[in-house]
């Protein structure tokens, strides 16, 4: 038995079966490599598309993470006997480059690879004609590739204010159809304070009753009541509008995060943590969620190295601190 494992050690990946190269429009790189190893495998070596790499993860067919050894741009995975194929996924920014306004994506493989790039990006040279092409993506073939391209401007903040406004009956309604859209936490206009109840109070008094030395003193105290209440909430809105007083919209904020091709729950961690005055707790974050603590703790690894969040100690916690670049 012994000689047997000795003689079975490792076995090199002979079917890779898809490489996906995600690119960010920052230039950050996601690459998920699928593999088939072949029958009775104790250990496979894996190709990687570079060394510097982050974010590393292996799971199976099952989603249960694999035990692994990076050796530069070699990854080492142990199998386990019930493994018919699992996923390698990694982050890299060493596969891009910038020069002007053209990016340019450069790698080596011994196997297609598939290219997705940035929503709206235009190709602008191919080092080889591609085996595939679809609406989304570009498949290379094996070799020495590289695909140049640029990203299209982005959306100026005045185009959208000027497009908000005309599909808007008015100013007034704009603004409140902003707030109730983003959970703003601006203060109110004087015309969404509650005067009206004030307002009623007086005018009874004036017109029921004249002027005839009787005490005033009831109405008063229900006035000061009323006023009372008024400051409070504007009080409120106030402080929660200064808590949240960020450099950029929400709407901004979520339409940036839309070109990063994050997914929905890093979206939605990030549009937490905004809402709550560009910092929470991670535990916060994590329970609104819904997702297991491992889970969110690699989720914001991959927001801080992509340099969206800063994640720090405070005491015994975690918090999460929204960066704006």
């Amino acid at each position: 038995m012994i000689l047997l494992l000795l003689a079975l050690p490792l076995v090199t990946a002979q079917s890779i079966e898809k490489v996906v190269v995600s690119v960010y429009p920052n230039g950050y790189v996601k690459v998920t490599e699928v593999i088939v190893p072949p029958n009775y495998s104790v250990a496979v070596d894996v190709p990687l598309l570079s060394s510097n790499v982050t974010g590393l993860s292996v799971f199976d067919q099952n989603g249960k993470p694999l035990l692994f050894e990076k050796n530069g741009s070699t990854l080492t995975v142990y199998l386990l006997n019930s493994t018919t194929q699992f996923n390698v996924t990694y982050f890299t920014a060493s596969l891009t480059a910038k020069k002007g306004e053209i990016w340019n994506l450069s790698y080596s493989f011994p196997y297609p690879v598939t290219v997705k790039l940035p929503p709206g990006a235009i190709v602008v040279a191919l080092s080889a004609v591609p085996l595939t092409i679809t609406s989304d993506s570009i498949t290379m073939p094996p070799g020495n590739q590289s695909v140049s391209y640029i990203l299209p401007p982005p959306v100026t903040t005045t185009e959208r204010t000027s497009t908000s406004s005309s599909q808007s009956p008015s100013p007034s309604q704009t603004q409140t159809t902003s707030n109730t859209q983003t959970n703003s936490t601006t203060a109110p206009t004087l015309t969404s304070t509650p005067q009206t109840p004030s307002k009623s109070l007086v005018t009874p008094s004036n017109t029921s009753q004249p002027t005839n030395g009787k005490s005033y003193a009831p109405l008063f105290g229900i006035l000061a009541v009323v006023g009372i209440s008024i400051g409070a909430f504007l009080f409120k809105k106030r402080s929660k509008s200064q808590k949240t007083n960020l450099p950029v919209s929400r709407e901004e904020l979520l339409a940036k995060l839309e070109n990063l091709g994050l997914t929905d729950d890093e979206i939605n961690a990030l549009l937490y943590v905004y809402d709550h005055g560009g910092k929470a707790r991670q535990a916060d974050v994590r329970k609104a969620l819904g997702i297991p603590k491992t889970t969110a703790w690699r989720m914001f690894k991959r927001l801080e190295e992509k340099g969206l969040v800063r994640v720090y100690k405070r005491g015994k916690e975690n918090w999460v601190e929204l960066i704006f670049t």
